[in-house]
């Protein structure tokens, strides 16, 4: 049965209150996965830290799984949004700082999910966040390297973004994530950068 509507398609109080009540869920959850990282909260933690009770947690989300992706599908969207602006603040620079900014972009993104990345994901296993990420980006990220390389065929310039796409991923991430206490952020960006431009070098 549809959700009764306002006359003029606005949500209904109820709706609201859904909806509402959904986010709130989710942002407690994130607030645990914030004060232990790492550590998958439960469902009764959820309850506990919304003042709700743990009926209202599984009218919304049947078991911790689907509220987890949720929270996944919700970083995804994110990251690529925030790499999509990396690549268009890009487009005007030298190709070296151009690199910079969208290593940049990406290693700040991951950084802002940190704690849901870290309970869904591993240094060996970022190949599962990065395709619903990649295919929204594609043209986007052809853009650099058609500037870079215009010798390039059509199907040559696809199958460099595509590793180079994967390969900007995973350097992102281990910097974000994985990378040493004692390291130094700036520098490792600034390597990532060089390394990625390589690729596009003759």
């Amino acid at each position: 049965m549809t959700p009764p509507r306002s006359p003029a398609g606005r949500a209904t109080p109820r709706q609201q209150r859904s909806i509402a009540m959904r986010e709130r869920l989710l942002s407690e959850a994130v607030r645990l996965l914030e004060e232990h990282p790492g550590t998958r909260p439960t469902t009764q933690q959820i309850a506990d830290n919304a003042d709700v009770s743990i009926g209202t947690v599984y009218r919304y989300f049947a078991s911790m799984d689907p509220l987890i992706e949720e929270l996944r599908s919700n970083a995804v969207r994110d990251i690529s949004a925030d790499l999509a602006a990396g690549v268009g603040a890009a487009l005007g620079q030298e190709p070296v700082d151009s690199m910079v900014t969208v290593v940049e972009a990406l290693t700040s993104s991951f950084e802002r999910h940190t704690p849901i990345l870290s309970v869904t994901m591993t240094a060996s296993d970022e190949a599962r966040l990065w395709p619903d990420a990649e295919g929204p980006l594609l043209a986007l990220a052809r853009v650099i390297p058609a500037r870079l390389r215009p010798d390039l065929t059509g199907r040559e310039l696809d199958d460099l973004v595509f590793l180079t796409m994967g390969a900007t991923a995973s350097l992102c991430l281990r910097i974000a994530l994985f990378r040493p206490p004692d390291a130094d952020r700036d520098a490792l960006v600034g390597v990532a950068a060089r390394m990625l431009l390589a690729a596009f070098t003759k």
